[in-house]
C-alpha cells in the first residue's frame, strides 16, 4: 500500500500543476496588466516549487535503486532482504514511464505500462518480469514474440519449442499470464514449484538451462542500470 500511495502522489502532483495552469490562465483573463504580471510570477513560482518537490522525490527513489543494485550484485537473489527493490515480491516504486525507459530502445518498447499493470495486479516485481522478457525474447526479437506475442517462451518445450509455445492475442496477455503463473506456482509457499523467493529458487524448475537465474539476474541489473542512466540524463538537462 505504501508504494501505491507514492505512485498516487506522483499523479496528484502532476494534476495539481495542470490545475495551477488553468487557474493562472483564468485569473489573467480578468486581471489588469500589473495584476497579470504578479499572478503569472506567483503561479510560475508555485509550479516550479511543486516540480522541484517531484524531482526530489524521484531522486530519492532512484538513489535507493542504486544502493539496492549494489547489494543485489554483491549477493545472490536469495540473500537480499525484503526491502530491496529487486526482491521478487516487491512492487516497485517506479511509474510506467520510468519502467518504459528501460525498454524504449528495444523491440519491447511500449510495454512499460503493461509490466506495471501486471505488477500491480499480481504483486510480482516488474523488474523481474521485464528481465525475463528481455532474456527470453532477445530484447524483443524472437519469433515467438514477433509472431505469437509470447514474451517468456511459455510452454515452448524443448522437443518442439515454436509450435508448442502458447499464442497470445497481445503482449499484455502474455505478461499477465506469466505474472499470475509465477505468483501462484513459484512465489507462493503453497505453489507446486515453490522453492523460495529468488531467481535461484525459480530456476530449479522454471527452465532447463542451469544458468537461467544468472542470466535473469544480469538482465535485472541491466534494466535497473538503464533506468538510472535515463533518469540521470533527464535531470541533468
Amino acid at each position: 500500500m505504501k508504494r501505491k500511495k507514492k505512485n498516487f502522489k506522483i499523479i496528484s502532483l502532476g494534476f495539481l500543476i495542470i490545475l495551477m495552469l488553468i487557474f493562472i490562465t483564468t485569473r489573467l483573463a480578468y486581471a489588469s496588466k500589473e495584476e497579470k504580471k504578479k499572478n503569472l510570477m506567483a503561479g510560475l513560482n508555485q509550479i516550479n516549487y511543486q516540480t522541484s518537490l517531484l524531482k526530489e522525490e524521484r531522486a530519492l527513489v532512484f538513489n535507493k535503486l542504486k544502493k539496492d543494485l549494489d547489494d543485489f550484485k554483491n549477493k545472490k537473489s536469495a540473500e537480499i532482504d525484503q526491502s530491496n527493490s529487486f526482491y521478487l515480491l516487491n512492487e516497485t516504486e517506479f511509474t510506467a514511464d520510468e519502467l518504459e525507459s528501460a525498454i524504449e530502445d528495444t523491440g519491447l518498447r511500449g510495454l512499460g505500462k503493461d509490466f506495471k499493470k501486471a505488477e500491480e495486479t499480481y504483486g510480482v516485481n516488474a523488474i523481474l518480469l521485464m528481465a525475463m522478457a528481455k532474456h527470453e525474447t532477445g530484447n524483443g526479437t524472437s519469433q515467438l514474440f514477433v509472431n505469437k506475442n509470447n514474451l517468456f517462451g511459455f510452454n515452448a518445450y524443448d522437443d518442439d519449442p515454436y509450435n508448442k509455445a502458447s499464442n497470445y492475442e497481445s503482449p499484455a496477455d502474455s505478461i499477465n499470464t506469466v505474472a499470475k503463473h509465477l505468483k501462484e506456482n513459484y512465489l507462493n509457499p503453497k505453489g507446486i514449484y515453490y522453492k523460495g523467493v529468488s531467481t535461484e529458487a525459480m530456476g530449479k524448475s522454471y527452465a532447463t538451462d542451469p544458468d537461467w537465474s544468472k542470466k535473469v539476474n544480469w538482465m535485472m541489473s541491466e534494466v535497473a542500470e538503464t533506468m538510472i542512466n535515463k533518469f540521470e540524463e533527464s535531470t541533468s538537462n
